[in-house]
């Protein structure tokens, strides 16, 4: 198939494995829905996450405050409700979108319109194994929370497509070895909150080798290990009162300097809670 034939070909509506598309979609119209009640003004920063969580996504700030963003060409994978493609178009890019759920675009629009970046960012509905752009388009790619709704290898293939030969991607996800995180998804599991795919297609470090075949450059940053149980302390309190789980925000300051710690050690490092994958210089593919 030709890389024009890849663009139109018509999305596949059970990706191998099971994972159906119109289920993940209402899956995500659901979560937009139960956050539409959340202010547009939220911060777009990591200030926004629990204290328990804030690591990573602190992280992924400051990298990209360092990026040359201002008039680059941006891919916002999997944008869900559209933080971080206001926080990337914030920096000066051109942003586009995209996403499987109708409901969370349309809370991504009003979210650009609130931060006055609706002229910077095209939001569209699509699909991550099938992505509807030329080859080489896009100078800075993120994907946050995604890989683990699609075809992994399918999907990381059209992103090293869609990247420039000089471009950067960077994949934001949840690994899956931590026992204790392994508990709380089957626990969304039995309440709706996620899919069976996502639970059983959950990023692991096989995942992250294979990368090596797309990228010649791969980067893995992790986060999260002694603070995973505070994350479940965090959201019961978070559910008696919004302001109570600001209480945890003085232990998951100091269990964050430990986590720094203790993951420096490579056997802990597959436990981790989350992971920020840099990757660079996509590789050729042969099409057929």
């Amino acid at each position: 198939m030709s890389a024009k034939a890849a663009h139109t070909a018509p999305i596949d509506p059970e990706p191998a494995g099971g994972g159906s598309v119109a289920a993940h979609a209402a899956l995500f119209d659901g979560v937009a829905a139960r956050h539409a009640g959340i202010p547009q003004e939220t911060p777009l920063n990591a200030s926004r996450q629990l204290a328990s969580r804030r690591a990573s996504f602190a992280w992924f700030d400051a990298w990209l405050g360092a990026q040359q963003a201002d008039s680059a060409q941006a891919l916002d994978l999997g944008c869900g409700r559209g933080e971080v493609s206001a926080q990337i178009a914030l920096l000066g890019a051109k942003v586009t979108g995209i996403d499987i759920s109708t409901e969370s675009l349309s809370r991504a629009r009003g979210l650009a319109r609130t931060h006055g970046v609706a002229d910077r960012i095209e939001f569209m509905e699509g699909n991550a194994e099938a992505l509807p752009f030329d080859d080489n388009r896009f100078d800075l790619a993120v994907s946050a929370g995604v890989m683990s709704f699609v075809n992994f290898d399918r999907a990381i293939a059209e992103l090293a497509r869609v990247v420039k030969q000089v471009g950067t991607a960077v994949i934001f996800d949840t690994l899956g070895h931590n026992p204790v995180a392994r508990l709380g998804r089957r626990r969304h599991l039995v309440t709706g909150r996620t899919t069976r795919f996502q639970v059983e297609n959950i990023l692991t470090c096989s995942h992250l080798y294979r990368l090596q075949a797309h990228f010649g450059q791969v980067d893995v940053q992790v986060f999260g290990l002694l603070t995973v149980p505070l994350i479940f302390i965090e959201n019961a309190l978070i559910r008696v009162h919004p302001t109570l789980g600001k209480l945890c925000a003085p232990f998951a300051s100091g269990l964050r300097v430990l986590d720094r710690v203790l993951l420096k050690w490579r056997p802990l490092r597959r436990y981790a809670f989350r992971v920020v994958v840099v990757v660079k210089w996509p590789r050729s593919h042969v099409r057929d």
